[in-house]
């Protein structure tokens, strides 16, 4: 007999360690397929068969070998808000008569994000390994970028100053770097976003050698965001950075230094601009103002060409350029309100995290941080690759708030460092 001091516990049956293990290591390779196709476009778009793309195969096939692994659902504190997000794009599609494809990308973007979740609470090791994927990924887009660079090939963009003028590709202005992307706003928002984790991948690698040639490719990572010419991009960057030196220590005198230099910055921008910001000024009161016509949202999708009626001039616009006005201008009052909470659910996670000394949570919550700052003028997750590494690393984020039934909270700490 046991003594009273003692469980006694029958052996688990073989066959679910070596499922949970086979089920977690195809889930992971379905996430590193979803962030490679990010970097690189190696998936196809045509539909395989009716609404099923192949990166939504790969999504349900990552999402099916996790529930093999582990058979309890993956909850997130993601999960109302995205829950809302879906629902209001839902109604904003069927009360305009829209098609559903908008609103299947959402979804796709959601799954991704679970998938993310998923991966990390079920697979041992998985940050190490999507830390290197994120190192990947950067490489892949980054040399991209300045092979493109280095033989003067043309992309079709130029920056020709500051200021955004004269910016016409006559042969003397800079080459604006596209990399692996369509536009080179969208190379600097992929690298805004992973760089931070490429960097902690980097870091983590073995081998000094090994870290050697990681770090090389991060100062290429950040050379290709110049390379694009992307005044919001480097700005972002800037951002990210001075977010993650701040979220690696968060103590409350350097996030009360960082929210001051944040509002310093912006109220500087505002002051040199006069409070214009050429032609986005005239999209962001437009936007306004369909918002306030339709406060249930215009459809998925239908922003930018109701824009383009609105505003004055020859330039087309796909979006609003800023990432919770168009959802508020496509979706609703609704799919504003789900935004904003998906925001405020990752910082809070991203601090309470960081709070309790996670690294993971410094360097995920760096590249929303500066993503964060891009998208305040532009709304790269418009395009399916940038709003699947968006997803990912809010997944990374997800999976580091306290699991359900967990007890206790971690605190920032204070200047001393005392909780």
């Amino acid at each position: 007999m046991a003594s009273p001091d003692q469980t006694v516990t029958a052996p688990l049956p073989t066959i679910r360690p070596r499922r949970a293990a086979v089920g977690g290591a195809l889930a992971l390779l379905c996430l590193a397929a979803v962030l490679l196709d990010a970097a690189a476009d190696l998936l196809p778009d045509d539909p395989l068969a009716g609404v099923l793309t192949p990166l939504r195969l790969v999504v349900l096939l990552g999402l099916a070998a996790l529930a093999v692994a582990r058979p309890v659902p993956v909850r997130t504190p993601f999960d109302l808000p995205v829950a809302l997000l879906l629902v209001a794009a839902a109604v904003a599609t069927a009360l305009n008569g829209q098609p559903w494809s908008g609103w299947r990308a959402v979804l796709t973007g959601a799954a991704v994000l679970y998938l993310t979740a998923g991966v990390r609470r079920v697979v041992p090791g998985a940050w190490p390994a999507l830390a290197l994927l994120a190192l990947l990924g950067v490489g892949v887009a980054a040399t991209a970028a300045a092979r493109q660079s280095a033989n003067g090939t043309g992309t079709g963009f130029c920056r020709g100053a500051l200021d955004g003028s004269a910016d016409l590709c006559t042969g003397v202005e800079m080459i604006r770097a596209t990399g692996t992307f369509a536009n080179p706003n969208l190379l600097a928002a992929f690298l805004v976003l992973l760089l931070p984790i490429a960097a902690a991948g980097a870091t983590g690698l073995a081998d000094r050698a090994s870290r050697l040639v990681g770090t090389a490719v991060v100062v290429v990572g950040y050379a290709a965001l110049l390379l694009t010419g992307s005044r919001g991009g480097v700005l972002a960057a800037v951002a990210g950075v001075t977010a993650f030196v701040v979220l690696r220590h968060p103590t409350r005198r350097r996030l009360l230094l960082g929210a001051a230099a944040a509002v310093g910055a912006g109220g500087l921008l505002v002051l040199v601009s006069g409070g214009r910001f050429g032609v986005r000024s005239d999209v962001w009161s437009a936007a306004v103002a369909l918002l306030v016509d339709r406060p249930w949202g215009v459809g998925l999708g239908r922003a930018g060409a109701l824009l383009d009626a609105s505003v004055p001039g020859d330039e087309a616009f796909a979006h609003a350029h800023d990432l919770w006005l168009n959802w508020a201008v496509e979706a609703g009052l609704p799919g504003l309100a789900a935004a904003l909470w998906i925001t405020a659910v990752a910082a809070a996670v991203v601090l309470r995290a960081a709070g309790r000394g996670s690294a993971v949570a410094a360097a995920a919550g760096a590249g929303l941080a500066g993503f964060a700052v891009l998208s305040l003028a532009d709304h790269p997750a418009n395009a399916v690759r940038v709003a699947a590494a968006l997803a990912v690393v809010l997944g990374v984020v997800a999976a580091e708030s306290r699991a359900p039934g967990q007890t206790g909270t971690a605190g920032v700490r204070s200047r001393s460092g005392s909780r």
